[in-house]
């Protein structure tokens, strides 16, 4: 915690720099000093950055850009404040900037620290603050401009159930004057009703252009597909091609067992295999019984016909088909129609319903612009279970999608084996959560491997193979083994 050196202890002003000077203390700014003698001396500036403000730049208000961080440094080290004149303040790893105009207003942001109250604009104010000029660096300059308002103002609204939205552009309204902001304001409101559907009026951020138009689609989710393509040009997906000595019927069979397995639907193998042949579900287990069923028919139809959609319809109503085969039974899901409730797993959020048709459509177009099959495969496949489109099915419906592109083109179609299912599941969330593309890609090229080395010539040699090389154990108990 810093130490101050205020006004009534200038008393102390020799004491402080005696105990910084023994290594006791450690000066953080004139007049202040921190304690910390461990913390790197920009993480503590970070760290206690709203007290800073307060003390360092009494009057001023955390603005423009910064308001709209949160109060995050820029990656220069930037923060961007307004107070009574024009000054900056440097610090270890940050540089206050501050700009002359309006001190904090009534509805700007109060934030109680040891050292005082700081301040930071609201939202209405942060976004005209964030429609005022400004030159140099897009990344380091005081605003966001027109462009970063329009893709702020479209996250909110895709996230917005309450009106919010229309709350910001009311205070905006009534704080404009006061801050000098009028023209400003008139962008604003033009923005937020085009966004709505209310106006008509010229964008320029994707994703608000895109929801202006009626096809709203999640911006961040489309990074992450472009973020995946980039990979895989870089390093592309290797997938041998078919084994034409695999019995079709038992490959779709394994192929439906681990993508079930894997959804949490768990049979043992031989009772599973049972199901298939038979063509009928078990009596005490009848849902679980027709999403074997489900599965394993679409399979084979895809493998018996592997049309790849050749525009987003195609695509859409494929998907749709797929789904409604897949979950038949389980009429409370809704088979075949898209979602109309928001879905998760654990701490990943997916795109939301309105979301959805857009986020797909987009995600389709950079499938299709892969230069290669195994890169669409693996496009294919992320963007499905990323999307999350349908209330269930979605992970069978991802590999559907991933076999689809590779069957097509001759290829092993890739199977997870129960034993892989975690290497599966964490390369997924590394790629959604944190945009790291690497062991997603890793993982489908092991997985591929390993679904060609399986012999499916009949069911006692795949059953036995299975057996060596750990394919049917869970993950805590053994690792995936074989002839690589």
């Amino acid at each position: 915690m810093p130490l101050v050196l205020t006004g009534d202890e200038r008393s102390q002003a020799r004491r402080f720099q005696r105990l910084a000077q023994q290594g006791q203390l450690r000066r953080l700014y004139p007049g202040i000093y921190t304690d910390d003698l461990v913390q790197p001396l920009e993480a503590i500036v970070r760290r206690e950055l709203f007290a800073l403000c307060s003390l360092i730049a009494r009057g001023s208000i955390i603005s423009h850009r910064s308001a709209l961080n949160g109060g995050r440094p820029t990656a220069a080290g930037s923060v961007f404040l307004t107070g009574p004149n024009r000054r900056d303040f440097s610090l270890p790893g940050v540089t206050l900037r501050m700009t002359k105009g309006a001190g904090p207003l009534d509805s700007d942001i109060r934030i109680p620290t040891f050292a005082g109250d700081a301040f930071i604009s609201s939202q209405a104010r942060a976004l005209l603050e964030n429609l005022t000029a400004s030159r140099g660096d897009p990344a380091e300059r005081r605003t966001l401009g027109a462009e970063g308002v329009e893709a702020w103002v479209d996250r909110f609204i895709s996230q917005d159930i309450s009106g919010g939205i229309n709350r910001i552009r009311a205070t905006a309204r009534v704080i404009a004057e006061p801050l000098g902001l009028q023209e400003e304001f008139k962008q604003l409101d033009a923005t937020i009703g085009a966004l709505l559907g209310t106006r008509t009026v010229r964008l320029s951020a994707r994703a608000a252009v895109a929801r202006a138009a009626g096809k709203p689609y999640d911006d961040a989710r489309v990074t992450l597909f472009q973020t995946l393509a980039a990979e895989l040009r870089q390093n592309p997906l290797q997938v041998p091609p078919a084994d034409p000595q695999a019995d079709p019927h038992l490959q779709a069979f394994i192929e439906t067992y681990f993508s079930n397995y894997i959804e949490g639907t768990e049979f043992e193998i031989e009772e599973a295999h049972d199901i298939v042949v038979q063509g009928r579900p078990l009596q005490y287990r009848e849902d679980d019984s027709h999403d074997i069923l489900g599965t394993y028919q679409a399979i084979l139809k895809s493998k018996a016909d592997p049309v790849i959609p050749q525009n987003f319809e195609a695509f859409a109503s494929q998907l749709q088909a797929w789904n409604r085969q897949v979950i038949e039974s389980r009429w409370a899901k809704h088979p075949g129609e898209f979602k109309t409730e928001g879905n998760r797993a654990g701490n990943t959020i997916f795109v939301t319903p309105e979301l959805v048709l857009g986020t797909l459509e987009k995600g389709y177009e950079i499938i299709m612009s892969a230069p290669t099959p195994e890169q669409r495969a693996a496009l294919a496949t992320f963007v499905v279970a990323e999307v999350h489109p349908f209330a269930d099915g979605n992970g069978r419906i991802s590999r559907l999608a991933l076999n689809l592109f590779l069957t097509h083109a001759g290829f092993t179609r890739i199977s997870i084996p129960t034993v892989y299912r975690d290497d599966y599941t964490s390369a997924l969330k590394a790629m959604s959560s944190t945009a790291h593309p690497v062991p997603l890609v890793r993982m489908l090229s092991r997985a591929a491997r390993f679904s060609r080395w399986l012999d499916m010539r009949s069911k006692e040699i795949a059953f036995a193979t299975l057996k060596k090389s750990h394919a049917l154990e869970q993950p805590a108990a053994a690792k995936l083994t074989f002839d690589e």
